[in-house]
């Protein structure tokens, strides 16, 4: 039995993509209990991918954590990364022993500043080899509407990768099996503050032109961050995506404070959470950040308060040309 942790858009999608095999059914935590009787009684979720009918015969809903997590083989983790450790330390770690853990989280744990696969191993006492991670260009929206996507199912554990893979595969879900853990986890983290920075340009009216060469050199600053090992398959889709997509929340974000909107008042006001402002303290902290010219653009704006046009112009001029 699969387990997913979560309600949101990208919860909400997984679990569409699991119910895709007809004979399965699927265990879901929701944190509401409005969400868990509406999903119950009718499988919509009534704050999240509304469109999206689900077959509730098969769902097995509840607000109890404890409840999914020891009916299930499987636990999808599918919460937004601020999220991750008031819903996973609600128990305690010896309740995920024996369980393949798989984090679609698009983002690092913040305060501890570690991917999900690190924070798994280390605050839960995971085995390394009960660990997969699911990233790749993935819109909710788009999943919700049957749109081919191409995901990447990252575990050390070749067989682990490879079942997961294998439990996602539909006819518009394509997964590919991979052992790149930390460069997938390092890709989703980044690829949201480089979309923050593609927001920015579209908020202050730029176009695309420049939209182009931003995302171009994003993908050359990513690949210098990259640990020794081969890069995901869908790097750079994933970051095309991500910057150029209307669906982005990251991009929102930009848009927004390139208009004079504060950041953390976006924030706080936004239902949707945009992993880029997190992650954009995340990569600051991280070594090196003086070869991440965009990303260091991006922390100065959402946390120093520079405005978004001093900033993208003197990307302009000191790292384009």
């Amino acid at each position: 039995m699969i387990g997913v942790i979560g309600s949101g858009s990208w919860a909400t999608a997984i679990v569409k993509i699991l119910l895709e095999k007809e004979d399965r059914r699927v265990n879901w935590w929701v944190r509401r209990r409005e969400v868990q009787q509406s999903l119950a009684m009718t499988g919509y979720n009534p704050n999240h991918l509304r469109q999206v009918g689900l077959d509730f015969r098969r769902l097995m809903v509840s607000t109890d954590l404890a409840k999914v997590v020891e009916e299930s083989e499987v636990l999808v983790v599918a919460v937004p990364s601020i999220y991750v450790e008031g819903v996973l330390r609600t128990l305690p770690g010896k309740a995920y022993g024996g369980k393949l853990m798989v984090s679609a989280v698009k983002g690092y744990v913040p305060r501890m500043r570690m991917g999900m696969s690190q924070y798994m191993a280390s605050e839960l006492s995971v085995p390394e080899e009960n660990i997969c991670v699911v990233s790749g260009p993935s819109h909710a929206e788009e999943v919700a509407a049957g749109l081919p996507t191409f995901l990447e199912v990252a575990s050390t554990n070749a067989q682990a990768a490879s079942e997961m893979a294998n439990a996602l595969r539909c006819s518009y879900i394509h997964p590919f099996a991979t052992s790149e853990v930390q460069n997938l986890e390092l890709c989703g983290l980044a690829k949201n503050v480089y979309a923050v920075a593609a927001g920015m340009t579209a908020g202050l009216g730029y176009g695309d032109n420049l939209l182009a060469v931003l995302t171009a050199a994003a993908g050359r600053e990513l690949r210098l961050m990259m640990k020794e090992g081969s890069e995901p398959m869908f790097m750079l889709e994933d970051l095309i995506a991500t910057c150029f997509s209307s669906h982005s929340r990251n991009r929102a974000l930009g848009e927004a404070v390139a208009q004079g909107t504060p950041a953390a008042e976006y924030i706080e006001r936004s239902r949707m959470v945009a992993e880029g402002y997190y992650s954009s303290s995340i990569m600051h902290s991280m070594p090196h950040r003086e070869d991440r010219s965009i990303a260091e653009m991006v922390y100065r704006v959402l946390y120093e308060g520079v405005p978004a046009k001093q900033e993208v112009d003197l990307l302009m001029k000191t790292c384009f040309q």
